[in-house]
């Protein structure tokens, strides 16, 4: 058995720590304020979708006996919901992309140019509201994936009854 002395270490020890060791500098946000404009409202949005999520299977079956797991608290609604991941991810990408299309200038043609048009005060006042609505749910749709997957999963560890494969007794 090979016992080292306090502070004398291998060559491989030294390796690895010198590969994984933080900087000061590895652990600050590089992201420019831009950035955490657009990303505040989705994870806000996915905290909304994440809670909406999680209350969901309760509110579409209530708990009234230890039996009371049918369809919607089944192997079966959380699969399709894992299912339809690629779907969910696409839907985030056109809110995303509808969200820029909100802080885009219209541009219109004048002779050979393009000139940005004069926006109207309503466009204006609501082309920030609708950007920051996009978004919000461009996040709340992964958190509430996450939410009504998570509450399933606890569901199936936690008591005496897991979840069933579709609905009660099957």
């Amino acid at each position: 058995m090979f016992l080292a002395r306090p502070f004398q270490t291998t060559k491989s020890v030294r390796v690895l720590t010198s590969r994984y060791r933080a900087k000061s500098s590895d652990l600050r946000f590089s992201g420019t304020t831009k950035e955490i404009r657009q990303a505040v409202p989705e994870v806000a949005g996915e905290a909304l979708g994440g809670y909406v999520g999680g209350m969901c299977p309760d509110l579409l079956e209530p708990a009234i006996s230890s039996w009371h797991r049918g369809p919607a608290r089944s192997y079966a609604a959380g699969g399709g919901i894992v299912a339809i991941r690629k779907g969910l991810e696409a839907f985030a990408a056109v809110c995303r992309e509808n969200a820029e299309k909100c802080k885009a200038i219209d541009m219109i043609q004048s002779g050979s140019v393009f000139v940005p048009a004069i926006p109207d005060p309503l466009s204006l006042l609501l082309s920030p509201v609708f950007e920051l609505l996009w978004r919000l749910m461009a996040g709340f749709v992964s958190g509430f994936a996450a939410g009504y997957v998570s509450h399933l999963a606890l569901d199936g560890i936690i008591g005496k009854r897991s979840i069933p494969i579709l609905t009660n007794g099957f």
